[in-house]
């Protein structure tokens, strides 16, 4: 795939490397080094502070990125649209998603939809839900995957509804218990997923008046489900982060029960580009067949369907 001046500024930026960038984009260094000083020599701004530590933007590149950013996306607008008028299937589709839903919900998809659609290019951005919606409103990323309420004025597709669920290791002091009264995390020790969500665990709980006693939050799921498998701690969780886990972990049903729905939030599905619909179509069309095959029947998890 190639790259633009304007692209290729924008992924060194989101990377905070330009071997990083390079590496990502099938590039060689000098040639992206050479690209981002083309577009520098061009403005007559030095855009990027450079050092042995990393990258960052100067006061120059910090006022010219949010118009770094629209030339790029209307760049790509342009190519979509040549594409259309020549009835090729090809085009780039940037998402924003996070780890459980990646994992387990998007990876089939996208699998299946590149073998109809091998000309399409997905970049998939992993973030939390705030830097999600924060690409969504700049508009550096066509659809992503947040929970609701979604943003004023974004059309949003029902994903799935995900219960908040206890896991615990499998010889824990509760794992005979058939549910968890949310009083118990106040005092036993837990740890939860980062995804920085609105519907976060420690959110739901302090809501109803519980206080966590969180002894460690975390993005990385594996070094979570490995802290509660060896009895340190109790988790609270969306219960799609423990499909298909290797780890020795259960997981059981709070009183009360709390829920999150997952959905795929889009700024105007009529104004998308011609590859961003010809997804937005197939994975309507096989969402129901993913979520089955994890234990999501019509969206919500057989074991804790309403």
């Amino acid at each position: 795939m190639v790259f633009s001046k304007y692209a290729m500024f924008l992924k060194v930026i989101e990377l905070g490397s330009m071997s990083k960038a390079a590496a990502e984009c099938n590039y060689s260094q000098s040639a992206v080094s050479q690209i981002i000083s083309s577009l520098e020599k061009e403005l007559q701004l030095t855009l990027l502070n450079r050092s042995q530590t990393g990258i960052w933007l100067t006061s120059d590149g910090k006022y010219m990125l949010p118009y770094i950013e629209a030339l790029s996306n209307a760049e790509q607008n342009i190519y979509t649209q040549a594409s259309k008028l020549k009835g090729i299937e090809s085009g780039r589709i940037v998402l924003g998603t996070f780890s459980s839903v990646s994992c387990h919900i998007l990876m089939p998809i996208i699998k299946a939809f590149k073998d109809t659609y091998p000309n399409i290019n997905i970049e998939i951005r992993e973030g939390d839900n705030m830097a999600i919606e924060s690409w969504l409103a700049k508009g550096t990323i066509d659809f992503g995957f947040i929970d609701s309420p979604t943003l004023p004025g974004f059309e949003s597709i029902h994903v799935c509804r995900d219960p908040f669920v206890a896991v615990m290791s499998e010889e824990g002091v509760y794992a005979n218990r058939k549910d968890i009264p949310v009083e118990i995390f106040e005092e036993t020790p837990m740890i939860i997923v980062d995804e920085g969500t609105p519907k976060e665990a420690a959110g739901i709980l302090r809501q109803i008046n519980i206080s966590p006693n969180i002894v460690h939050s975390s993005k990385d799921n594996s070094l979570i489900l490995s802290m509660i498998e060896n009895r340190l701690c109790l988790g609270y969780m969306g219960k799609l982060v423990l499909t298909k886990t290797p780890y020795k972990v259960i997981n059981k049903p709070t009183v009360p029960q709390f829920y999150r729905d997952i959905v795929l939030t889009i700024k105007d599905r009529n104004a998308a580009s011609v590859a961003s619909q010809k997804f937005l179509e197939f994975f309507e069309e096989n969402l129901g067949s993913v979520l089955a095959e994890i234990g999501y029947a019509d969206g919500k998890s057989d074991e804790y369907n309403e």
